[in-house]
């Protein structure tokens, strides 16, 4: 019994996360939200500060 697999660390392996690449600098961009002030939404932002900022929707 105490070697079975937890079922709990199957879960979420079927789906796929989809990496977005950065057009600068190839690096990661991650999907932040802005609120308030200036933009509104759900942006693209590079980890690396090299200044991108796309619109995702």
């Amino acid at each position: 019994m105490a070697e079975k697999k937890a079922k709990t660390a199957e879960k979420g392996g079927g789906q796929v996360q989809h990496k977005h690449m950065c057009p600068t600098c190839g690096a990661e961009s991650k999907v932040t939200m802005f609120a308030g002030y200036g933009r509104k939404g759900f942006y693209l932002v590079c980890e690396k500060n090299c200044g991108y900022i796309g619109r995702t929707r």
